[in-house]
Protein backbone atom coordinates (compact mmCIF):
# COMPACT_ATOMS: atom_id res chain seq x y z
CA UNK A 1 0.00 0.00 0.00
CA UNK A 2 1.15 3.54 -0.73
CA UNK A 3 1.99 6.42 1.78
CA UNK A 4 -1.03 8.16 0.46
CA UNK A 5 -3.27 5.15 0.72
CA UNK A 6 -2.01 4.46 4.03
CA UNK A 7 -2.85 7.88 5.58
CA UNK A 8 -6.08 7.77 4.01
CA UNK A 9 -6.72 4.36 5.87
CA UNK A 10 -5.62 5.49 9.34
CA UNK A 11 -7.84 8.50 8.35
CA UNK A 12 -11.10 6.41 8.39
CA UNK A 13 -9.83 4.44 10.72
CA UNK A 14 -9.67 7.10 13.19
CA UNK A 15 -13.42 8.66 11.91
CA UNK A 16 -14.54 5.27 12.75
CA UNK A 17 -13.31 5.34 16.17
CA UNK A 18 -14.31 8.54 17.24
CA UNK A 19 -18.01 7.70 15.41
CA UNK A 20 -18.52 4.62 17.73
CA UNK A 21 -17.17 6.12 21.16
CA UNK A 22 -19.82 8.84 20.15
CA UNK A 23 -22.41 6.26 19.94
CA UNK A 24 -21.34 4.31 22.80
CA UNK A 25 -21.38 7.59 24.97
CA UNK A 26 -24.33 8.82 23.98
CA UNK A 27 -26.15 5.27 24.75
CA UNK A 28 -24.65 4.95 28.03
CA UNK A 29 -25.03 8.44 29.09
CA UNK A 30 -28.72 7.51 29.27
CA UNK A 31 -28.13 4.94 31.77
CA UNK A 32 -26.24 7.47 34.11
CA UNK A 33 -29.40 8.31 36.83
CA UNK A 34 -29.25 11.88 38.29
CA UNK A 35 -29.66 12.77 41.84
CA UNK A 36 -33.03 11.48 42.86
CA UNK A 37 -33.65 9.65 39.84
CA UNK A 38 -34.08 6.14 39.25
CA UNK A 39 -32.22 4.42 36.09
CA UNK A 40 -34.27 2.49 33.40
CA UNK A 41 -32.56 -0.28 31.66
CA UNK A 42 -31.32 0.03 28.35
CA UNK A 43 -33.91 -1.69 25.85
CA UNK A 44 -32.39 -3.48 22.70
CA UNK A 45 -29.42 -4.85 21.56
CA UNK A 46 -28.23 -1.50 20.15
CA UNK A 47 -26.92 -0.27 23.52
CA UNK A 48 -23.37 -1.75 24.46
CA UNK A 49 -23.15 -3.81 28.03
CA UNK A 50 -21.61 -2.02 30.52
CA UNK A 51 -18.95 -4.25 31.26
CA UNK A 52 -18.03 -4.37 27.07
CA UNK A 53 -17.59 -0.64 26.47
CA UNK A 54 -16.38 1.92 28.70
CA UNK A 55 -16.06 5.58 27.47
CA UNK A 56 -14.28 7.81 29.45
CA UNK A 57 -17.26 10.47 29.46
CA UNK A 58 -18.96 7.91 31.46
CA UNK A 59 -16.57 8.83 34.33
CA UNK A 60 -17.29 12.32 33.70
CA UNK A 61 -21.20 12.04 34.01
CA UNK A 62 -21.28 9.84 36.78
CA UNK A 63 -19.10 12.47 38.80
CA UNK A 64 -21.25 15.21 37.65
CA UNK A 65 -24.73 13.76 38.32
CA UNK A 66 -23.55 12.37 42.02
CA UNK A 67 -21.04 14.42 43.79
CA UNK A 68 -24.19 17.07 44.65
CA UNK A 69 -25.44 14.54 46.62
CA UNK A 70 -22.19 13.53 48.53
CA UNK A 71 -21.35 15.60 52.03
CA UNK A 72 -18.22 16.12 54.28
CA UNK A 73 -18.72 15.46 57.72
CA UNK A 74 -16.98 17.00 60.99
CA UNK A 75 -17.35 16.10 64.43
CA UNK A 76 -16.46 16.99 67.94
CA UNK A 77 -16.32 14.67 70.94
CA UNK A 78 -15.55 15.26 74.58
CA UNK A 79 -13.69 12.09 74.89
CA UNK A 80 -11.92 11.58 79.12
CA UNK A 81 -9.23 10.89 80.46
CA UNK A 82 -10.01 7.64 81.50
CA UNK A 83 -11.00 6.93 78.12
CA UNK A 84 -8.11 8.09 76.85
CA UNK A 85 -5.27 5.69 78.19
CA UNK A 86 -8.33 3.13 78.10
CA UNK A 87 -6.96 2.84 74.50
CA UNK A 88 -3.48 2.41 75.70
CA UNK A 89 -2.57 -1.68 75.09
CA UNK A 90 -2.16 -3.12 78.11
CA UNK A 91 1.34 -4.35 77.10
CA UNK A 92 2.17 -0.59 76.84
CA UNK A 93 0.27 0.79 79.87
CA UNK A 94 2.40 -1.80 82.57
CA UNK A 95 5.12 0.76 81.89
CA UNK A 96 3.80 3.81 83.42
CA UNK A 97 1.92 4.62 86.62
CA UNK A 98 -1.35 6.10 84.88
CA UNK A 99 -1.09 9.24 87.23
CA UNK A 100 2.74 10.05 87.27
CA UNK A 101 2.97 9.14 83.13
CA UNK A 102 0.41 11.71 81.86
CA UNK A 103 -0.26 14.63 83.83
CA UNK A 104 -0.28 17.00 81.18
CA UNK A 105 -3.76 15.16 79.99
CA UNK A 106 -6.50 17.17 80.80
CA UNK A 107 -9.21 15.94 82.69
CA UNK A 108 -11.53 15.86 79.45
CA UNK A 109 -10.24 16.27 75.49
CA UNK A 110 -12.12 17.50 72.88
CA UNK A 111 -11.28 15.11 69.63
CA UNK A 112 -12.09 16.10 66.11
CA UNK A 113 -12.65 13.62 63.21
CA UNK A 114 -14.41 13.80 59.98
CA UNK A 115 -15.72 11.32 56.99
CA UNK A 116 -17.99 11.15 54.38
CA UNK A 117 -21.57 10.29 53.81
CA UNK A 118 -24.47 10.82 51.25
CA UNK A 119 -27.72 12.04 50.99
CA UNK A 120 -30.35 9.06 50.82
CA UNK A 121 -33.53 11.36 50.51
CA UNK A 122 -34.97 15.18 49.58
CA UNK A 123 -36.07 15.52 53.45
CA UNK A 124 -31.99 15.34 54.54
CA UNK A 125 -31.33 12.34 55.50
CA UNK A 126 -27.74 11.04 55.34
CA UNK A 127 -26.01 7.63 55.52
CA UNK A 128 -22.57 7.56 56.72
CA UNK A 129 -20.14 5.03 58.88
CA UNK A 130 -21.60 4.64 62.61
CA UNK A 131 -17.22 5.45 63.39
CA UNK A 132 -17.23 8.83 62.02
CA UNK A 133 -20.15 10.22 64.11
CA UNK A 134 -19.64 8.01 67.15
CA UNK A 135 -17.17 5.66 69.70
CA UNK A 136 -17.84 2.65 71.59
CA UNK A 137 -17.10 2.08 74.75
CA UNK A 138 -16.41 -1.46 75.32
CA UNK A 139 -15.90 -1.53 78.73
CA UNK A 140 -19.33 0.85 79.58
CA UNK A 141 -20.97 -1.32 76.89
CA UNK A 142 -22.14 1.63 75.35
CA UNK A 143 -22.19 3.42 72.14
CA UNK A 144 -21.37 7.31 72.87
CA UNK A 145 -22.12 10.03 69.61
CA UNK A 146 -20.55 13.15 68.81
CA UNK A 147 -21.18 16.29 70.48
CA UNK A 148 -21.60 17.99 67.54
CA UNK A 149 -21.50 17.17 63.71
CA UNK A 150 -21.49 19.37 61.37
CA UNK A 151 -22.62 18.68 57.52
CA UNK A 152 -20.87 20.65 54.70
CA UNK A 153 -22.86 20.01 51.41
CA UNK A 154 -21.34 20.20 48.00
CA UNK A 155 -22.39 23.22 46.92
CA UNK A 156 -20.74 24.60 50.73
CA UNK A 157 -23.79 25.11 52.69
CA UNK A 158 -23.45 23.95 56.47
CA UNK A 159 -25.77 22.57 58.31
CA UNK A 160 -25.82 20.82 62.26
CA UNK A 161 -27.11 17.44 61.80
CA UNK A 162 -28.37 14.89 64.60
CA UNK A 163 -28.33 11.30 65.17
CA UNK A 164 -31.26 9.63 64.22
CA UNK A 165 -29.63 5.65 64.67
CA UNK A 166 -26.20 3.84 64.80
CA UNK A 167 -26.21 0.33 64.19
CA UNK A 168 -22.01 -0.99 65.27
CA UNK A 169 -23.07 -4.42 64.23
CA UNK A 170 -22.72 -2.78 60.50
CA UNK A 171 -20.73 0.47 61.01
CA UNK A 172 -23.65 1.88 59.70
CA UNK A 173 -25.17 5.37 61.26
CA UNK A 174 -28.51 7.79 59.78
CA UNK A 175 -27.84 11.47 60.83
CA UNK A 176 -30.08 13.82 59.70
CA UNK A 177 -30.06 18.04 58.42
CA UNK A 178 -32.83 20.48 57.51
CA UNK A 179 -31.87 22.96 54.96
CA UNK A 180 -35.14 23.81 54.35
CA UNK A 181 -35.26 22.42 50.65
CA UNK A 182 -35.24 19.76 48.71
CA UNK A 183 -32.15 18.36 48.37
CA UNK A 184 -30.41 15.95 45.64
CA UNK A 185 -30.00 12.42 46.52
CA UNK A 186 -28.33 9.16 45.43
CA UNK A 187 -30.60 6.05 43.97
CA UNK A 188 -29.31 2.92 45.66
CA UNK A 189 -28.82 0.06 42.97
CA UNK A 190 -28.23 -3.57 43.95
CA UNK A 191 -25.32 -4.74 45.36
CA UNK A 192 -25.80 -9.00 44.55
CA UNK A 193 -26.07 -8.21 41.04
CA UNK A 194 -22.85 -6.32 40.97
CA UNK A 195 -19.59 -8.38 39.14
CA UNK A 196 -16.22 -8.72 40.38
CA UNK A 197 -14.26 -7.23 37.34
CA UNK A 198 -17.14 -4.30 36.94
CA UNK A 199 -15.81 -0.53 37.13
CA UNK A 200 -16.90 1.39 40.30
CA UNK A 201 -16.17 4.88 41.60
CA UNK A 202 -15.65 5.56 45.20
CA UNK A 203 -16.41 9.44 46.05
CA UNK A 204 -15.45 11.10 49.66
CA UNK A 205 -13.04 13.27 51.21
CA UNK A 206 -9.96 11.77 51.30
CA UNK A 207 -7.51 13.72 54.03
CA UNK A 208 -9.90 16.47 53.94
CA UNK A 209 -10.37 17.15 50.38
CA UNK A 210 -13.85 17.48 49.45
CA UNK A 211 -15.40 16.00 46.32
CA UNK A 212 -13.09 13.40 45.39
CA UNK A 213 -13.70 10.70 43.00
CA UNK A 214 -11.69 7.84 42.28
CA UNK A 215 -12.09 4.74 40.14
CA UNK A 216 -11.16 0.76 40.07
CA UNK A 217 -13.15 -2.36 39.78
CA UNK A 218 -15.07 -5.14 42.09
CA UNK A 219 -11.80 -7.01 43.08
CA UNK A 220 -13.56 -9.55 45.03
CA UNK A 221 -17.42 -9.76 46.61
CA UNK A 222 -18.34 -11.84 49.91
CA UNK A 223 -15.07 -10.89 51.92
CA UNK A 224 -14.92 -11.35 55.99
CA UNK A 225 -11.39 -9.65 56.36
CA UNK A 226 -11.70 -8.13 59.96
CA UNK A 227 -11.79 -9.88 63.48
CA UNK A 228 -12.69 -9.05 67.20
CA UNK A 229 -14.28 -5.92 68.65
CA UNK A 230 -12.10 -4.34 65.81
CA UNK A 231 -14.18 -5.13 62.92
CA UNK A 232 -17.80 -5.04 62.46
CA UNK A 233 -20.34 -7.85 63.42
CA UNK A 234 -21.62 -9.11 59.87
CA UNK A 235 -19.20 -8.65 57.19
CA UNK A 236 -20.23 -9.06 53.80
CA UNK A 237 -17.66 -6.58 51.73
CA UNK A 238 -17.25 -5.74 48.54
CA UNK A 239 -13.61 -5.33 48.42
CA UNK A 240 -12.36 -2.68 45.29
CA UNK A 241 -8.92 -0.93 44.30
CA UNK A 242 -10.07 2.09 43.62
CA UNK A 243 -8.57 4.74 45.89
CA UNK A 244 -9.69 4.82 49.58
CA UNK A 245 -8.18 6.94 52.55
CA UNK A 246 -9.11 7.99 55.74
CA UNK A 247 -11.50 10.80 55.16
CA UNK A 248 -13.25 8.39 52.59
CA UNK A 249 -15.34 6.34 55.55
CA UNK A 250 -19.04 6.89 54.77
CA UNK A 251 -18.90 7.88 51.34
CA UNK A 252 -20.55 6.24 48.54
CA UNK A 253 -19.61 3.68 46.12
CA UNK A 254 -21.21 4.16 42.95
CA UNK A 255 -21.66 1.62 39.47
CA UNK A 256 -21.52 3.38 36.33
CA UNK A 257 -25.33 3.98 36.37
CA UNK A 258 -24.85 6.26 39.22
CA UNK A 259 -26.30 4.36 41.44
CA UNK A 260 -24.68 3.76 45.52
CA UNK A 261 -23.43 -0.31 45.34
CA UNK A 262 -21.77 0.17 48.47
CA UNK A 263 -20.06 2.11 51.52
CA UNK A 264 -16.37 2.81 51.64
CA UNK A 265 -15.67 1.68 55.26
CA UNK A 266 -12.45 0.13 55.86
CA UNK A 267 -8.92 -0.37 54.07
CA UNK A 268 -6.20 -2.96 54.29
CA UNK A 269 -2.24 -0.78 54.61
CA UNK A 270 0.95 -1.62 54.89
CA UNK A 271 1.84 2.00 56.50
CA UNK A 272 1.25 3.49 59.97
CA UNK A 273 -0.54 6.07 58.46
CA UNK A 274 -3.54 3.84 57.04
CA UNK A 275 -2.48 4.96 53.86
CA UNK A 276 -4.41 2.81 50.68
CA UNK A 277 -2.31 -0.29 49.45
CA UNK A 278 -4.94 -1.04 46.84
CA UNK A 279 -7.32 -3.17 49.19
CA UNK A 280 -10.33 -1.41 50.55
CA UNK A 281 -13.69 -2.64 50.99
CA UNK A 282 -17.15 -1.53 50.83
CA UNK A 283 -20.62 -2.61 52.87
CA UNK A 284 -23.10 -3.52 50.15
CA UNK A 285 -25.69 -1.45 49.59
CA UNK A 286 -28.50 -4.45 50.09
CA UNK A 287 -26.99 -5.10 53.25
CA UNK A 288 -26.93 -1.25 54.23
CA UNK A 289 -30.82 -1.11 53.32
CA UNK A 290 -32.78 -3.42 55.96
CA UNK A 291 -30.09 -1.19 59.00
CA UNK A 292 -30.89 2.36 57.41
CA UNK A 293 -35.02 1.74 56.82
CA UNK A 294 -34.68 0.37 60.52
CA UNK A 295 -32.13 3.24 62.42
CA UNK A 296 -35.15 5.94 60.43
CA UNK A 297 -38.50 3.75 62.12
CA UNK A 298 -36.84 2.80 65.35
CA UNK A 299 -33.37 4.42 66.05
CA UNK A 300 -32.48 1.20 66.50
CA UNK A 301 -32.19 -2.40 64.70
CA UNK A 302 -34.04 -5.23 65.52
CA UNK A 303 -32.67 -8.67 64.71
CA UNK A 304 -33.43 -12.33 65.47
CA UNK A 305 -31.12 -14.17 68.02
CA UNK A 306 -30.37 -17.74 68.48
CA UNK A 307 -27.78 -17.65 71.85
CA UNK A 308 -25.08 -20.00 70.69
CA UNK A 309 -21.17 -19.15 69.31
CA UNK A 310 -19.97 -20.71 66.51
CA UNK A 311 -17.38 -20.76 64.04
CA UNK A 312 -16.39 -22.56 60.51
CA UNK A 313 -16.31 -26.29 60.80
CA UNK A 314 -12.73 -26.37 58.41
CA UNK A 315 -12.16 -29.31 56.80
CA UNK A 316 -9.64 -30.90 59.54
CA UNK A 317 -12.64 -31.13 61.94
CA UNK A 318 -14.41 -32.88 59.28
CA UNK A 319 -11.92 -35.43 58.79
CA UNK A 320 -11.48 -35.80 62.24
CA UNK A 321 -15.65 -36.58 62.69
CA UNK A 322 -15.08 -38.91 59.80
CA UNK A 323 -17.12 -36.86 57.50
CA UNK A 324 -15.97 -35.50 53.90
CA UNK A 325 -15.04 -32.23 53.78
CA UNK A 326 -16.22 -31.25 50.43
CA UNK A 327 -19.82 -32.26 51.37
CA UNK A 328 -19.56 -29.32 54.60
CA UNK A 329 -18.05 -26.63 53.01
CA UNK A 330 -19.54 -23.75 54.29
CA UNK A 331 -21.15 -25.32 57.25
CA UNK A 332 -20.51 -24.24 61.02
CA UNK A 333 -19.98 -25.83 64.47
CA UNK A 334 -22.03 -24.72 67.62
CA UNK A 335 -19.17 -24.28 69.93
CA UNK A 336 -20.94 -23.13 72.88
CA UNK A 337 -24.95 -22.95 73.35
CA UNK A 338 -26.04 -20.23 76.52
CA UNK A 339 -28.26 -21.79 79.06
CA UNK A 340 -32.15 -20.71 78.41
CA UNK A 341 -31.86 -18.69 75.37
CA UNK A 342 -33.44 -20.38 71.90
CA UNK A 343 -31.32 -22.53 70.90
CA UNK A 344 -30.65 -24.69 74.23
CA UNK A 345 -34.76 -24.40 74.64
CA UNK A 346 -34.94 -26.10 71.30
CA UNK A 347 -32.58 -28.81 71.38
CA UNK A 348 -29.43 -27.69 70.13
CA UNK A 349 -26.13 -28.80 71.87
CA UNK A 350 -22.60 -27.81 71.62
CA UNK A 351 -20.73 -29.69 68.64
CA UNK A 352 -23.88 -29.72 66.17
CA UNK A 353 -23.11 -28.96 63.09
CA UNK A 354 -25.67 -26.80 60.84
CA UNK A 355 -25.44 -27.51 57.34
CA UNK A 356 -28.31 -25.12 56.34
CA UNK A 357 -31.45 -23.34 57.72
CA UNK A 358 -34.94 -23.63 55.49
CA UNK A 359 -33.74 -26.23 53.12
CA UNK A 360 -30.99 -23.97 51.90
CA UNK A 361 -26.84 -25.29 52.66
CA UNK A 362 -25.15 -22.38 54.40
CA UNK A 363 -22.34 -20.69 52.56
CA UNK A 364 -20.09 -19.59 55.11
CA UNK A 365 -20.45 -18.96 59.23
CA UNK A 366 -21.37 -15.05 58.12
CA UNK A 367 -23.89 -16.34 55.96
CA UNK A 368 -25.56 -18.23 58.96
CA UNK A 369 -25.16 -15.16 60.95
CA UNK A 370 -26.58 -13.28 58.53
CA UNK A 371 -29.59 -15.40 58.27
CA UNK A 372 -30.56 -15.23 61.95
CA UNK A 373 -30.15 -11.67 61.94
CA UNK A 374 -32.51 -10.90 59.46
CA UNK A 375 -34.95 -13.01 60.94
CA UNK A 376 -37.52 -10.86 63.00
CA UNK A 377 -37.88 -12.13 66.45
CA UNK A 378 -40.24 -14.80 67.54
CA UNK A 379 -40.68 -16.30 63.99
CA UNK A 380 -39.59 -20.19 63.68
CA UNK A 381 -36.59 -20.98 61.71
CA UNK A 382 -35.32 -24.52 60.54
CA UNK A 383 -31.81 -25.51 61.07
CA UNK A 384 -30.60 -29.15 59.58
CA UNK A 385 -28.04 -30.39 61.86
CA UNK A 386 -25.46 -33.21 61.95
CA UNK A 387 -25.22 -34.49 65.65
CA UNK A 388 -21.47 -36.11 66.41
CA UNK A 389 -21.71 -37.97 69.77
CA UNK A 390 -18.90 -39.74 70.89
CA UNK A 391 -18.52 -43.86 70.80
CA UNK A 392 -16.58 -46.82 70.28
CA UNK A 393 -16.48 -46.97 66.48
CA UNK A 394 -12.95 -46.51 64.59
CA UNK A 395 -13.07 -42.63 64.46
CA UNK A 396 -14.46 -42.31 68.16
CA UNK A 397 -17.91 -40.65 66.80
CA UNK A 398 -21.01 -41.58 65.73
CA UNK A 399 -23.20 -39.19 63.25
CA UNK A 400 -26.70 -38.64 62.68
CA UNK A 401 -28.98 -36.15 60.99
CA UNK A 402 -31.69 -34.28 62.05
CA UNK A 403 -33.87 -30.99 61.90
CA UNK A 404 -34.32 -28.91 64.41
CA UNK A 405 -36.92 -25.83 64.36
CA UNK A 406 -35.64 -22.51 66.51
CA UNK A 407 -38.44 -20.14 67.52
CA UNK A 408 -36.44 -16.84 67.74
CA UNK A 409 -35.82 -14.12 70.45
CA UNK A 410 -34.62 -10.63 69.89
CA UNK A 411 -31.02 -10.11 69.53
CA UNK A 412 -29.55 -8.05 72.52
CA UNK A 413 -27.75 -3.99 71.43
CA UNK A 414 -24.71 -4.98 69.59
CA UNK A 415 -22.46 -3.25 71.82
CA UNK A 416 -23.55 -5.76 74.34
CA UNK A 417 -22.93 -8.64 72.19
CA UNK A 418 -19.68 -7.35 71.45
CA UNK A 419 -18.19 -6.41 74.72
CA UNK A 420 -19.05 -9.83 75.84
CA UNK A 421 -16.62 -11.27 73.42
CA UNK A 422 -14.43 -8.92 74.33
CA UNK A 423 -12.40 -11.75 76.09
CA UNK A 424 -9.50 -11.22 78.06
CA UNK A 425 -6.36 -13.08 77.28
CA UNK A 426 -5.15 -15.50 80.46
CA UNK A 427 -1.62 -15.98 80.65
CA UNK A 428 -0.01 -19.28 81.84
CA UNK A 429 1.06 -19.21 85.33
CA UNK A 430 5.08 -18.42 85.51
CA UNK A 431 5.53 -21.64 87.94
CA UNK A 432 3.69 -23.56 84.68
CA UNK A 433 6.10 -22.39 82.27
CA UNK A 434 9.75 -23.36 81.04
CA UNK A 435 9.83 -27.31 81.80
CA UNK A 436 10.62 -28.21 77.99
CA UNK A 437 12.98 -30.09 79.56
CA UNK A 438 10.45 -32.51 81.03
CA UNK A 439 9.10 -33.18 77.75
CA UNK A 440 7.84 -36.37 76.68
CA UNK A 441 8.12 -37.82 73.10
CA UNK A 442 4.60 -37.52 72.20
CA UNK A 443 5.05 -34.13 73.40
CA UNK A 444 8.18 -33.18 71.30
CA UNK A 445 6.23 -35.04 67.87
CA UNK A 446 3.62 -32.45 68.73
CA UNK A 447 5.84 -29.61 69.53
CA UNK A 448 4.40 -28.77 72.75
CA UNK A 449 4.49 -28.70 76.65
CA UNK A 450 2.22 -29.87 79.35
CA UNK A 451 1.39 -29.91 83.30
CA UNK A 452 -1.16 -30.99 85.22
CA UNK A 453 -3.92 -29.16 86.44
CA UNK A 454 -4.23 -27.85 90.19
CA UNK A 455 -7.04 -26.24 92.23
CA UNK A 456 -3.96 -23.33 92.48
CA UNK A 457 -3.28 -23.05 88.72
CA UNK A 458 -7.08 -24.42 87.67
CA UNK A 459 -8.07 -21.02 90.10
CA UNK A 460 -5.57 -18.59 88.30
CA UNK A 461 -6.98 -19.94 85.06
CA UNK A 462 -10.60 -19.57 85.70
CA UNK A 463 -10.94 -23.07 85.05
CA UNK A 464 -13.46 -25.50 87.38
CA UNK A 465 -11.03 -28.43 88.31
CA UNK A 466 -13.49 -31.16 88.51
CA UNK A 467 -14.21 -30.71 84.20
CA UNK A 468 -10.15 -32.20 84.37
CA UNK A 469 -7.96 -31.84 81.69
CA UNK A 470 -4.66 -31.32 81.15
CA UNK A 471 -2.66 -27.44 80.70
CA UNK A 472 -0.66 -26.55 77.26
CA UNK A 473 2.43 -24.52 78.89
CA UNK A 474 4.20 -23.95 75.88
CA UNK A 475 3.96 -23.80 72.11
CA UNK A 476 6.65 -24.56 69.35
CA UNK A 477 6.23 -21.90 66.71
CA UNK A 478 6.23 -24.15 63.73
CA UNK A 479 5.18 -27.05 65.15
CA UNK A 480 2.14 -29.34 64.92
CA UNK A 481 0.29 -28.11 67.55
CA UNK A 482 0.78 -24.61 66.78
CA UNK A 483 -0.18 -25.10 63.06
CA UNK A 484 -3.27 -26.63 64.44
CA UNK A 485 -4.35 -23.08 66.55
CA UNK A 486 -3.34 -24.57 69.69
CA UNK A 487 -1.84 -21.47 71.76
CA UNK A 488 -0.44 -22.07 74.85
CA UNK A 489 -2.49 -21.74 77.96
CA UNK A 490 -5.14 -23.60 76.74
CA UNK A 491 -6.72 -26.52 78.43
CA UNK A 492 -7.24 -30.00 76.68
CA UNK A 493 -10.55 -31.34 78.11
CA UNK A 494 -10.80 -34.56 75.76
CA UNK A 495 -9.80 -36.06 72.75
CA UNK A 496 -12.60 -37.30 70.45
CA UNK A 497 -15.21 -36.79 72.96
CA UNK A 498 -12.98 -39.03 76.32
CA UNK A 499 -12.18 -36.80 78.84
CA UNK A 500 -8.49 -36.53 80.06
CA UNK A 501 -7.45 -37.38 83.24
CA UNK A 502 -3.82 -35.28 83.64
CA UNK A 503 -0.87 -35.60 81.33
CA UNK A 504 -0.89 -39.60 81.56
CA UNK A 505 -4.27 -39.74 80.56
CA UNK A 506 -3.54 -37.55 77.61
CA UNK A 507 -0.91 -39.42 76.14
CA UNK A 508 -2.91 -42.61 76.53
CA UNK A 509 -5.56 -41.71 74.47
CA UNK A 510 -3.21 -40.35 72.07
CA UNK A 511 -1.33 -43.32 71.55
CA UNK A 512 -4.61 -44.95 70.06
CA UNK A 513 -4.08 -42.51 66.81
CA UNK A 514 -1.66 -43.47 63.80
CA UNK A 515 0.28 -41.00 62.51
CA UNK A 516 -1.33 -39.50 59.26
CA UNK A 517 -4.87 -39.34 61.21
CA UNK A 518 -6.68 -36.60 62.80
CA UNK A 519 -7.39 -36.22 66.47
CA UNK A 520 -10.45 -34.25 67.58
CA UNK A 521 -9.38 -31.85 71.15
CA UNK A 522 -11.52 -30.45 72.92
CA UNK A 523 -10.20 -27.40 73.98
CA UNK A 524 -10.65 -24.00 76.53
CA UNK A 525 -8.68 -21.23 74.60
CA UNK A 526 -6.81 -18.63 77.11
CA UNK A 527 -9.73 -16.28 76.03
CA UNK A 528 -12.36 -18.64 78.32
CA UNK A 529 -13.75 -19.74 74.79
CA UNK A 530 -14.37 -23.31 74.26
CA UNK A 531 -13.78 -24.94 70.38
CA UNK A 532 -12.73 -27.96 68.88
CA UNK A 533 -8.89 -28.39 67.34
CA UNK A 534 -8.20 -31.01 64.75
CA UNK A 535 -4.78 -31.87 65.29
CA UNK A 536 -2.64 -34.69 62.68
CA UNK A 537 -0.49 -36.57 64.08
CA UNK A 538 2.66 -36.39 62.88
CA UNK A 539 5.18 -39.49 61.88
CA UNK A 540 7.45 -40.16 64.62
CA UNK A 541 11.14 -38.56 65.11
Amino acid sequence: MSKKGRRFFASASLVALGLLAGAMITQLGSAVAGPGQQVSPAVGNAAPALDEWIPQRVFVRVAETTQPALVYIQTEQTVSRAAMLGDVPEFFRRFFDEDEAAPELPDDQVQASQGSGFLISSSGYVVTNAHVVSQTDFNAAAVIGADSITVRLNNDDEYDAEIVGVDIGTDLAVIKIDAGYELPFLPLGNSDEAKVGEWVMALGAPFGLTNTVSAGIISAKGRAPFSGSTGSTYQDFIQTDAQINPGNSGGPMVNLRGEVIGINTAIVSNSFQAQFAGVGFAIPINLVSGVVDQLIEHGHTIRGWLGVSMGPLGPGLAEGYGLDPRELRGAVIIRNVNEGEPADLAGVQEDDIVVGTDGVRLQNDQDFLQRIAVTPPNETISLEIIRVEPDDSPTGFTVHDLTIEVTLGERPPEVEVLASNNSTLIPVPERDRGNRRRASELERRLGLTLAELTERNASELGYDLANGGVLVTWVSENGPAARAGLPAGSIIRDVNGRPVAGVEGFEALMSEFDAGEVAILGVRFPTGINARVPLRIPEAG
